[in-house]
């Protein structure tokens, strides 16, 4: 087999591991939403722990959107193979 030549078994494998990540990620995005739910804004500490738990959550979400994408693409090159 050439090591640089994607098959049908190489992408299927490639599509495995997205599948698993983008589920990974999307467990982070919920957990920083359950914190941000659990934090309350009572004090200044509280609501710095608030707004980078919200910048984590966002970049979580970019994560998810990158998945998506690379998922996308891997299934379509599945197709065409």
């Amino acid at each position: 087999m050439e090591n640089n030549k994607e098959t049908r078994a190489t992408i299927e494998s490639r599509l495995d591991v997205l599948r698993k990540g983008i589920i990974s990620e999307e467990n982070s995005v919920n957990y920083y939403n359950t914190l941000i739910d659990k934090t309350p804004e009572d004090s200044e500490a509280n609501i710095g722990m608030r707004r980078m738990y919200i910048d984590l959550m966002a970049e979580e979400k970019k994560h998810v959107e990158r998945f998506q994408e690379l998922i996308l693409k891997w299934e379509q090159n599945l197709k065409e193979v």
